[in-house]
């Protein structure tokens, strides 16, 4: 369908960003482009809100500023990756509350899947603790 008049392309701006809000991490992983960017203009972020950020999916880890202090680059521990592949995360290099693995998921370290064997929160990386994941075979 052809968008004809700005108000017909706010429209499907404010659909799109309904959608986005549905979206499960694993779904919205697949589309970062119909996420929001950063603007850079002191605008209060909430926890949980994602972007797209050089196109890839970030999640404010925390309420922050949308300033320059406080990009993914400037300010990593503030933003959570959200990555899949296959539609199995991958396992950050930092894990944190928002991003821990629970017992029995999957997530892809170094091209290996493993699957989290850890009882609660699993916050470490397949390097970090190996006690913790168990290296899927088959796969």
């Amino acid at each position: 369908m052809a968008v004809r008049t700005m108000e017909e392309a706010r429209a499907w701006r404010a659909r799109i960003e309904n959608l986005t809000k549905e979206a499960t991490d694993m779904t919205a992983s697949t589309m970062p482009e119909a996420f929001p960017q950063l603007k850079g203009d002191g605008s209060l972020v909430k926890a949980g809100t994602r972007i797209n950020r050089q196109g890839t999916l970030k999640r404010a880890a925390a309420d922050l500023w949308d300033t320059a202090e406080n990009t993914p680059e400037n300010a990593p521990a503030l933003w959570e990756d959200i990555d899949y592949r296959d539609g199995i995360r991958i396992i950050p290099d930092v894990i944190t509350a928002g991003t821990a693995f629970q017992k029995n998921d999957l997530g892809w370290w170094k091209d290996e899947l493993y699957i989290s064997i850890y009882e609660g929160a699993n916050v470490w990386t397949p390097e970090e603790y190996p006690q913790a994941w168990e290296k899927e075979n088959g796969v």
